[in-house]
């Protein structure tokens, strides 16, 4: 008994980009938050504080500045 062929995946490159600038931007964020971190001379639990903050914070700073530019 032979599978039934599948279609092929057809690769959306906008896709790929997207997710290739938000891996970077994703990157960038860590490194920053590092330095500050290291600047601020917090230790590994610091870190993770700041971390933490801004990723609970961004969602609402989002909504904020879209509210404000409009």
């Amino acid at each position: 008994m032979s599978s039934p062929q599948r279609p092929r995946i057809h690769r959306d490159r906008r896709l790929w980009r997207l997710g290739t600038k938000q891996m970077l931007i994703t990157l960038a964020v860590i490194l920053l938050i590092n330095l500050v971190a290291y600047r601020l001379g917090l230790g590994w639990g610091g870190t993770l504080v700041l971390c933490a903050l801004i990723a609970f914070s961004w969602p609402f700073v989002a909504t904020w500045w879209h509210r404000r530019r409009r």
